[in-house]
């Protein structure tokens, strides 16, 4: 007997053809509207998605796995209709592509490229001195998949890497790991602060006035993970003194609304929430790995820690 998928996203016919070449042995619904899937919704034993409307998980009688389509899964840790015993994981291809957006902005600043477009603009040949990243401290806020690969880059740079994670302990690439208790010892060492944490009741407004008044002086913050572990009001007064940049990729409401302060400011980047860009055949190989774990009695990989929130 055929084992029975419900993908569920606006782009599932895509995931459906990719999964159903690879695992021909799965009786496949793919769907992106609600109605699409009334008469299979009890009968799946895995669901495949991000976001999926509470009225149809409700209905999936016959789960057993639910693997999230994305890294970030906060809308779905205490959701009543996933139980659990329902197994639950995440999707963890998003590190080099995150980290690689991390430094593309970082260079496009620190050589300051806007100069040299306006240059060529108006034909104007003029050299300036580059900065380096070489010597230069990150702090990583958030050292889990995605903060290793940072770090890792960082180091490949010649950079002093330091970072806080829940239990401090040594890491490879990482030269100083502090706890939640040592923030404010650390924001003042950094040159640049990379935050890539989960949303959770301990995360949310991590960064506030007191923390955003800690920096450095041209120091440049980065927000890669969710837009409410920022104070957002206290963002932009401390972005209006001109003392730090930031570029930023999360918000606390998305889209970003066009009244908000931050798309005026000279010293931020705003970008749509694109560091980590869903690639289908990616995290399809991912959940291939794991159904072919499934089948075969095994531990997951990339399971979801409810207790923690991600």
């Amino acid at each position: 007997m055929k084992h029975k998928l419900l993908i569920y996203h606006k782009d599932a016919k895509l995931y459906g053809e990719i999964l159903s070449k690879k695992l021909p042995e799965l009786e496949i619904c793919s769907a992106s509207r609600p109605e699409e899937v009334l008469n299979f919704i009890e009968e799946a034993e895995i669901i495949f998605s991000w976001k999926i409307p509470d009225d149809l998980l409700k209905r999936a009688k016959s789960l057993v796995w639910f693997a999230a389509m994305g890294a970030g899964n906060e809308h779905l840790v205490n959701n009543p209709h996933l139980p659990e015993a329902v197994i639950f994981t995440k999707t963890t291809v998003y590190g080099e592509m995150m980290a690689e957006y991390v430094f593309a902005y970082l260079l496009y600043f620190l050589r300051d490229l806007p100069k040299y477009f306006r240059d060529q603009s108006k034909k104007v040949w003029g050299q300036a001195r580059p900065e380096r990243l070489r010597g230069k401290t990150m702090g990583i806020l958030g050292l889990g998949w995605i903060g290793k690969e940072i770090a890792k880059r960082a180091k490949a740079f010649g950079m002093h890497v330091i970072g806080l994670k829940r239990n401090p302990a040594p890491m490879e690439n990482v030269d100083q790991v502090f706890g939640p208790g040592d923030l404010k010892k650390m924001i003042p060492l950094v040159d640049y602060l990379v935050m890539v944490l989960p949303l959770t009741p301990d995360t949310i407004h991590f960064l506030g006035e007191e923390e955003l008044g800690l920096f450095k002086e041209g120091a440049t913050l980065l927000n890669i993970g969710r837009g409410k572990t920022i104070d957002e009001r206290a963002l932009v007064q401390t972005l209006k003194k001109g003392k730090i940049k930031a570029i930023l990729d999360v918000f606390e409401e998305e889209p970003l609304p066009k009244e908000s302060e931050l798309w005026n400011l000279e010293n931020v980047i705003i970008t749509p929430h694109v560091s980590g860009i869903n690639i289908p055949e990616e995290i399809c190989e991912g959940f291939i790995r794991n159904y072919e774990k499934w089948t075969k009695g095994k531990p997951l990989t990339n399971l979801v820690d409810r207790g923690r929130g991600y």
